[in-house]
């Protein structure tokens, strides 16, 4: 009996449930993770790069262990790469309690990420201690003027944040997200900080697509005016077809450029909009009295850029319709005026053939006397010398009458034949 095979993808797909989760279950903790914009043409230099560390440097970054104190990711995406360090071994020390936690992992401390391929786009630290800090603390590290706080995961943590990048000992510059652990469990920090900073990271992903739509928005203003005009000078008929088709075909032309060009970034930035708001659902956040929470304050900035971009889409999409109606009225009146041509020249074609007919019918009616002169000089040849003057020229009237519709007959005829074997 055969033993049942495994299919070769069972094992890929089960591992991948677990594939990006932190593998950090335990605080304090310090968290930096940046994110590095990393072209299409530098994804063979960035594999090389990371297999070019020392031996066993490739796979630590590829997956740190659970169970380390100290430990790095480093993952690959779309467009992007990111990189984490997390850091276990705190102490609840005096000094610890006055930073928070913050500035533990520093750029320098990754100054070697300077040979790595892409441009840094974004960075963050979060601290999680299981300490409730002193406003004035918070103050230190945090802009509490301007921040959100609440409370996430039902009540087992409490965040703070200003979305604000802090450049203290640190050139490059970072946010800074402050959580206080009130009774995390089991893989709850873990999944706390992988929700945290992915919020981040998608919702800056996502506004890379704001540039471009208002960039789009300032030549979609110019492209409508040119397809109102163009669709006046149509309606007025104060150019030629040919110029109003040729005018139509470069404007179309340069819709299709625009569409090609933006079409990937908006479906980007509509998915890390998506993703944004879903990770932000996954919160479960409470309202702290006099703050904002993390989502209330993420859509009140990030959904006005959101609803520029679908607006651009929109636009974008809908003068692509409106140029396809505008060509479809062209070819119909270009249809009718060749359809006016054609008729015309049928009507004049018409007329040429009846004048044709009717000068086929005169040349046929010389014909008939033409041939009928002919063979009565023949036959006339023949009767002089056989007869009698006098008697000749009796015979030569009934004989021309014969001749002549002998040969009409037979003209006739021939002509009716000729007919029948075009039909």
């Amino acid at each position: 009996m055969m033993s049942p095979s495994d299919h070769n993808l069972r094992r890929t797909l089960s591992d991948l449930m677990h594939e990006r989760s932190l593998p950090i279950y335990k605080t304090p903790v310090a968290v930096r993770s940046w994110v590095y914009l990393v072209p299409d043409d530098q994804r063979e230099a960035e594999t090389a790069w990371i297999d070019s560390l020392e031996p066993g440097e490739a796979d630590r970054w590829r997956l740190a262990r659970i169970g380390e104190t100290h430990g790095s990711i480093w993952e690959r995406h779309g467009e992007f790469s990111t990189w984490l360090r997390f850091d276990n071994d705190i102490s609840m020390d005096a000094a610890t309690k006055t930073e928070l936690g913050f500035c533990r992992i520093r750029t320098a401390d990754f100054d070697w990420l300077e040979g790595a391929p892409g441009e840094v786009f974004r960075s963050v630290e979060i601290s999680v201690l299981p300490y409730e800090p002193k406003e004035a603390q918070l103050q230190k590290v945090i802009d509490l003027t301007q921040a959100v706080c609440c409370d996430v995961f039902d009540g087992a943590a409490r965040i703070w944040s200003d979305f604000r990048m802090h450049a203290k000992e640190d050139k490059l510059g970072a946010g800074r997200i402050y959580v206080q652990d009130k009774g995390l469990e089991n893989d709850e920090a873990s999944r706390l900080l992988q929700t945290l900073i992915e919020i981040g990271h998608y919702r800056k992903l996502a506004l890379l697509g704001f540039p471009v739509a208002r960039n789009l928005m300032g030549w979609l203003k110019d492209a409508e005016a040119r397809l109102a005009v163009l669709t006046s000078d149509m309606a007025s008929q104060s150019a030629s077809q040919e110029q109003i088709l040729e005018r139509l075909m470069a404007l179309s032309a340069e819709v299709e450029q625009r569409v090609n060009a933006v079409r990937f970034r908006q479906g980007a930035t509509d998915a890390y909009a998506r993703l944004t708001e879903d990770r932000l659902v996954s919160l479960r956040e409470t309202r702290v009295a006099g703050f904002s929470t993390m989502q209330e304050f993420i859509e009140r900035r990030l959904q006005p850029a959101m609803r520029t971009c679908e607006a651009a889409s929109r636009r974008l999409d809908d003068i692509s319709t409106r140029i396809g109606r505008v060509s479809d009225l062209l070819r119909a009146r270009i249809s009718i005026s060749l359809e006016v041509q054609n008729q015309g020249l049928l009507r004049s074609m018409n007329v040429r053939s009846k004048l044709q007919m009717k000068l086929s019918a005169l040349v046929e009616g010389l014909s008939v006397f033409a041939v009928s002169y002919y063979i009565f000089n023949l036959v006339k040849y023949i009767i002089d010398p056989l007869f009698d003057p006098h008697l000749a020229h009796l015979i030569y009237a009934p004989l021309i009458l014969l001749i002549v519709g002998l040969a009409w007959w037979f003209i006739h005829q021939r002509k009716k034949s000729i007919g029948h074997a075009d039909a």
